[in-house]
């Protein structure tokens, strides 16, 4: 059990929480498995009923296909956003790449081929450059077609375009890439970097890729070094405001079965987590 959680990232921690505790994953407790979904539930005898701003009664269970097939896109979407961020946080990034494709070499609007000449193109990539990280994620455009952007480190190939972006940064083509076009900037700002890759999943793309693969990472990437506590609850704010520093950034999100309070900060000096 736990009701904070601390997650380490390349230069900066993000404390976690919880209005109540929560299991762990290595915790062992009875559950109910939904052979069809494989959506987890809470015995019937253990089920919590809550009373929902329409004034209808939650039992852990929905009435209807279309309710249930909502609430698994919405959980499979946090989860994926949930995963980018953490391995976006955890490197210091060169590049911001924008792939897109060409519709006479590829089916632009079939995510699967799209997804194909990717990965495809990626592998070949890390053959070429054996300390290449990357995490890269899909757009569907407004017309339906597909694109792709990426945070790229220990790469190299790039070409200048003549052009400038917005903030009058120098845009760069990659050579090696043939199967459409490309947009690449160099980072300034690793953090906004990793926010902004992660504003590109939506429940709109999860809906449009269920069951898919929405996000592709480099196996020598990072990942965030995560410590689960519990604190008693008289002594959690203490706590938290030794640790917390001048500049933290904190926001709030509720919902009816837990509220939970984030605070990211630099990595302290002196002191990690709480």
């Amino acid at each position: 059990m736990f009701n904070v959680r601390v997650k380490t990232f390349y230069d900066t921690e993000q404390i976690q929480i919880y209005s109540k505790p929560q299991k762990s994953k290595g915790d062992v407790y009875k559950k109910v498995i939904d052979k069809e979904t494989g959506e987890i539930f809470p015995p019937k005898s253990k089920e919590k009923k809550m009373m929902m701003d329409d004034g209808t009664i939650f039992t852990g269970r929905y009435v209807d296909e279309f309710t249930r097939k909502e609430d698994t896109i919405r959980r499979s979407c946090s989860r994926t956003v949930k995963a980018i961020y953490d391995i976006a946080r955890c490197d210091a990034w060169e590049w911001f790449v924008t792939f897109t494709f060409n519709g006479e070499k590829v089916a632009r609007y079939d995510y699967e081929a799209c997804t194909k000449k990717l990965s495809y193109w990626l592998n070949n990539m890390r053959k070429r450059f054996p300390h290449m990280k990357y995490i890269v994620v899909p757009e569907q455009h407004e017309d339906g077609a597909f694109h792709f952007h990426g945070l790229f480190k220990n790469v190299d190939g790039f070409e200048d375009s003549g052009h400038y972006d917005k903030k009058g940064r120098k845009v760069y083509n990659w050579i090696s890439y043939k199967w459409g076009w490309t947009t690449a900037t160099k980072i300034d700002d690793y953090r906004k970097a990793s926010s902004y890759l992660c504003k590109y999943i939506t429940k709109e793309l999860c809906s449009v890729t269920e069951g898919k693969k929405r996000y592709w990472a480099s196996r020598n990437v990072n990942r965030p070094i995560v410590e689960e506590r519990l604190i008693d609850g008289e002594y959690l704010n203490l706590a938290l405001l030794e640790c917390m520093q001048d500049d933290a950034f904190v926001k709030s999100i509720e919902s009816e079965f837990v509220n939970v309070t984030y605070v990211d900060q630099s990595i302290p000096q002196t002191h990690q987590g709480l």
